[in-house]
């Protein structure tokens, strides 16, 4: 009787694993299929073979992308959500909002909750979504890791295409490059005192960087930068859970042209110097305007290129050519910290 019973045992978690497989290889050949941006990091583990592990920007959601209770359930692990996504250019998504009640309709990913960084009420939960980790053969993790770019030059976005299932489930598929890299350096990063005051009095508290842009495809393509630089965008990491609002809207009333269109030929690159302690950059912290090096902790940041939304219309010099979406930098602080 005992033996009956271990062997059924094991035949029941033959057939769930079966069954699960199954699944997987359904949703594999028959779930819609979209992409992921992501950047892949560590690449082998010698006891499992040759694999890329990926984080995308759904990975950490901000306490101000969540709906229904997830709040409640901030620090659990386990708990299940649902990231619900929104489309953009070529067929790549990315998250709406977080919620913990499975949406009726829409693309999204389910998940669930595996920590809760940082103590301020807009600090982030992590999510693992089942697809973190892309197995590939013996010897192409480190091929993919030196295509990807190391952290002193160029790096290349990897876009993940995801099959994903009814439910919610997701399988990865293949991937491929995005068009367009990108590298940001730090030009001027301002000595301090001990009370966090320029060590040479003049000097400005922000730092001065560099967003070079390349074309690393193997056709042209154009991107997009009017006014003062428009076409880039500073946004806050949020590991903190604290809030920074733009404070200068310039960028909202400039009137994009065919002039700002920059095309680039394979292997070409565009370069720009963004001095942060211009208004341009300065942000709102507690009601007060300020620029990021006098903010009380040093938060980190990122400069995003994005094509501007009324360059999208399809501009006819563009042909087709002009690279849509966003791109974001490494996250840097006024200190000269680079992620």
């Amino acid at each position: 009787m005992r033996r009956k019973l271990v062997l059924c045992f094991i035949l029941c978690q033959l057939l769930v694993l079966g069954f699960m497989a199954g699944k997987r290889e359904y949703i594999r050949a028959y779930g819609q299929q979209i992409y992921l941006r992501t950047a892949p990091i560590d690449p082998r583990d010698p006891f499992r073979g040759d694999f890329v592990r990926l984080h995308y920007g759904l990975s950490r959601v901000n306490a101000r992308d969540w709906r229904g209770t997830v709040k409640e359930h901030r620090d659990e692990r386990g708990h299940q959500v649902y990231a619900v996504l929104r489309a953009g250019a070529d067929d790549l998504y990315a998250l709406d909002y977080l919620t913990d009640e499975q949406p009726a309709e829409r693309v999204y990913l389910k998940g669930r909750t595996s920590s809760c960084g940082g103590s301020g009420p807009g600090a982030g939960v992590s999510v693992k979504y089942g697809i973190e980790q892309y197995f590939v053969e013996q010897g192409r993790g480190r091929t993919i890791e030196q295509r990807r770019g190391s952290r002193n030059k160029i790096q290349v976005p990897m876009e993940v295409q995801l099959a994903v299932g009814g439910d919610g489930t997701a399988v990865i598929r293949d991937y491929r490059w995005s068009r367009l890299g990108i590298k940001l350096e730090m030009l001027r990063v301002t000595r301090r005192n001990r009370n966090r005051q320029p060590a040479t009095p003049g000097q400005p508290l922000s730092p001065k960087v560099k967003v070079t842009l390349k074309n690393v495809s193997s056709e042209p393509l154009m991107i997009a930068d009017p006014g003062p630089h428009c076409g880039f965008t500073m946004v806050a990491v949020n590991w903190s859970g604290q809030e920074y609002g733009p404070a200068d809207h310039a960028c909202e009333t400039v009137v994009w042209r065919d002039a700002d269109l920059r095309a680039l030929q394979p292997e070409q690159e565009y370069a720009v110097e963004l001095e942060l302690s211009e208004p341009r950059w300065h942000v709102i912290w507690s009601g007060s305007t300020m620029e990021i090096g006098a903010l009380p902790s040093p938060e980190m940041f990122r400069i995003v290129y994005q094509a501007p939304a009324q360059a999208q219309t399809a501009s006819p010099q563009s042909s087709g050519r002009l690279w849509l979406g966003e791109l974001p930098s490494r996250a840097f602080n006024a200190f000269g910290r680079i992620d």
